[in-house]
Order: C-alpha cells, then structure tokens, then sequence
C-alpha cells in the first residue's frame, strides 16, 4: 500500500485510537502522578482553650456577702480589699480572666463590681492588637452580666526591660482612653509604683507586702467611689 508524498500514515491510526473511549489507557496506581495519589490531610484541631488554675486563697474573705471581686494574677496575691474576695490566678493573660467572669459571677451573686488587675503576661508576647482586643472583650464581657467593671491599671515592674517598659506604659495610655470612652472607672497605679523598687519582692516582679499594701490603698479607693450614692 502506497500513500502520497507529504502524508503521514500513522495519522489515521493515531485519530481512530484517540476518538475511540475503548483504547483508552488507565495507567497503573503506581504510574499516577504524586500529587493524585497523595492523602489529603486533615485540617489542623484547634489549640485546646487555656485553664489557669486559681490559687487558694491566702487570707480569709473580708466577707461571706462580697459587694465585689478582685480577679487578676499573680500580682493580686496579698491584695485584700474590705467586703471583697480575691480570685489570684498566677499566669493568667487578659483572655484567661475573661472566660472566669461567668464563674465569678455564679459564685458572687452579691457582687455589685468586678475589679480586673491583668496584662503583665500580655506584654511579653508582643502583641499589641490583640491584647487591645482582648482587654475590649473583657470589658465588654463583664459589663453584660450586669455588673460594674473597674480595670486597675498595669504596674511598671522593677525588672522590666526597655521593651516591656515601653509597651507596659503604651498599654497604660491606651486603658487610659478607652476606659474612659467605655466610662468604665480606671485605677492609675503607674506612677504610683514607677522607680519604687521597694515596693517589689526580691524577684523585681511581684509585688511584696508593702506593693500589695498600696495597690489595696489605690483599688479601695476607687471602690469607695462606685459605692458613694451619687
């Protein structure tokens, strides 16, 4: 058989394999390509929600009917405040203190007031945005149970480095503004701990007894004022 020049003669043979689905040709599993044999993997599991313990009370509650609680961490250990009771949960951030407040709230039926005292272990993560979100969800958590939330300010430790100074008093100048766009009572203790390195423990951090003392002074103050009928 004989085909004109310029002619391929395998053209037919090639267009009748193709239009016919019968000479198709399943490659083997093992000839497939990577990404078609590759198992699809399962979305990431959510990181599992933090659970600060609270640390048992160390002085008895100035009463059994508290017109407030004190929630915050470590930093409000030895703090005690009349007719109040303390929650101290050491390590605890800004969301850490929120998912308490339903809890606080079923245990102090009798609490008027909702003082938080947190932020110090914010700082260290460097993440400005979210701990302003964290703090406006806070704020906003508490004040829909029906209670008076009073935020104490952030404490300028002893210890701190440029960097966490300089974020610690950011933090300050912005609770400064929003607490009072919020018209949420907030307790200034800046200044009242800035360059006292006596009012800290040993580890530049904590506040000891006399720290604990003033910042009690400061917090009383401003619950006096929720108190006082106007």
């Amino acid at each position: 058989m004989t085909f004109p020049q310029g002619t391929n003669r395998y053209s037919v043979l090639a267009d009748s394999v193709v239009a016919d689905p019968a000479h198709a040709v399943s490659l083997p599993p093992q000839h497939r390509s990577a990404e078609q044999s590759r198992p699809t993997a399962p979305p990431p599991k959510p990181p599992a929600p933090r659970r600060v313990a609270r640390e048992r009370p160390r002085h008895p509650p100035s009463s059994t009917r508290p017109v407030a609680v004190l929630v915050g961490s470590s930093m409000v250990r030895h703090v005690t405040l009349p007719r109040s009771e303390t929650w101290c949960l050491p390590g605890a951030r800004v969301e850490d203190v929120q998912t308490r407040v339903p809890e606080v709230v079923e245990q102090h039926p009798t609490a008027s007031a909702i003082v938080v005292h947190v932020g110090s272990n914010d700082i260290r993560l460097q993440q400005s945005e979210k701990l302003k979100s964290d703090f406006t969800s806070l704020i906003q958590t508490i004040l829909a149970t029906g209670k008076k939330c009073i935020v104490s300010g952030p404490i300028p430790s002893a210890c701190f480095s440029d960097m966490q100074f300089s974020r610690i008093r950011q933090l300050h100048a912005w609770l400064v503004g929003h607490c009072s766009r919020e018209r949420v009572p907030f307790v200034d203790n800046f200044g009242s701990f800035w360059r006292r390195r006596s009012l800290f423990a040993r580890d530049g951090r904590h506040l000891n007894r006399a720290g604990a003392s003033l910042l009690a002074s400061n917090l009383e103050l401003a619950l006096e004022a929720h108190h006082t009928p106007r």
